[in-house]
């Protein structure tokens, strides 16, 4: 209804504005509305709001609750949205529901579990400046990538990574994805394969490793396949030896230079096909006794003489890789086994 103005003629008592009932009846009218729409009856208006200089009052059994207004820089318009449903404030605990929220600043925020009885909090450390995080262009569900939670990665490329005791299930492979390196691994495996690098003119080393006091080092091709050896062979070697004492055989070589002669113990291997390799370069004759010695007894060395021996067994011991096995009698010989 629009506003209802009550006539007053033209002048005092001109007999051309409203009449009495005319103008009680207009008054009536614009009351009702007023009162319909500050919340009461079209007879009564609510006693529990007023209008007050801070804004608009509701006055409650207990406390009365203001809706106040604050004056703006310029004109402002406030619309309210076409549904029902609760006011948000700033410090008030609401559940918002459907809300889009636009370049937000949150401060330490929280997202319920499943059954909203925990919370993910989300920590932050002290920036420098503005960091960006992007999030990957993703064509199905997903799941983030945590430093300590146990995950399969897949599709994954690692540049300069720094990695600590890795578990490598199957291979190593090229950029082609076919296998480099392949693992195979044994159940309650104790000895490994070490690989050590080295500085400049250093050997760089692979070797058995493990729990094992002793681990030897198997090389293998597959099937009828052989071990090929694509560069010359060094065999390492004992230091110099150039006193009495014995053959060392964590040592393929072992070279005597002595300036006399000298004798040597030589005990038995460990395994069947040990090879073992001695030399004398010194100018005194060595004379070597193996435990167990296939050829004899003794084993004798001339200046500049050189022979390789394989252990076979505790019943045979080292067996000569020789085709000839000299005596003493022989004095040509650069060595020479006595029986």
């Amino acid at each position: 209804m629009a506003r209802q103005d009550i006539n007053r003629g033209t002048s005092a008592n001109d007999g051309t504005g409203d009449t009495l009932r005319t103008a009680a009846g207009k008054i009536n009218d614009n009351f009702v509305e007023i009162y319909t729409l500050l919340g009461g009856s079209g007879a009564q208006i609510t006693e529990n709001v007023s209008l007050a200089d801070a804004g608009v009052q509701y006055n409650g059994n207990t406390h009365n609750t203001t809706l106040g207004f604050t004056e703006g820089s310029a004109a402002l318009t406030i619309t309210l949205p076409a549904s029902s449903g609760v006011v948000t404030l700033n410090d008030a605990t609401q559940t918002l529901t459907n809300k889009t929220i636009t370049s937000p600043v949150l401060t330490t925020p929280q997202i319920n579990d499943t059954s909203a009885d925990h919370q993910y909090i989300i920590a932050v450390s002290e920036l420098a400046a503005d960091r960006t995080i992007t999030l990957p262009l993703l064509t199905g569900n997903d799941e983030l990538v945590f430093k300590d939670h146990t995950q399969t990665l897949t599709n994954k490329t690692f540049t300069s990574p720094s990695l600590t005791t890795p578990k490598i299930t199957t291979s190593i492979n090229d950029v082609n994805n076919a296998e480099i390196v392949k693992f195979t691994a044994t159940s309650s495996a104790v000895n490994e394969v070490q690989i050590t690098n080295a500085v400049t003119t250093g050997i760089p080393q692979i070797a058995g490793s493990g729990t094992d006091t002793n681990v030897s080092l198997g090389l293998s091709g597959k099937g009828s396949g052989l071990v090929h050896i694509q560069s010359g062979v060094r065999y390492k070697s004992q230091p110099n030896v150039v006193a009495n004492g014995a053959v060392n055989l964590n040592f393929p070589l072992t070279i005597f230079e002595a300036s006399g002669a000298i004798t040597a113990t030589f005990a038995n291997g460990s395994y069947v096909g040990e090879m073992k390799t001695l030399s004398n370069i010194g100018t005194g004759n060595v004379t070597i006794t193996p435990t167990t010695f296939k050829n004899g007894t003794t084993l004798t060395l001339k200046p500049n003489a050189l022979v390789s021996c394989m252990w076979i067994d505790n019943t045979d011991g080292w067996l000569l890789m020789t085709p000839k096995v000299y005596t003493s009698s022989d004095t040509s010989a650069l060595y020479y086994v006595t029986a």
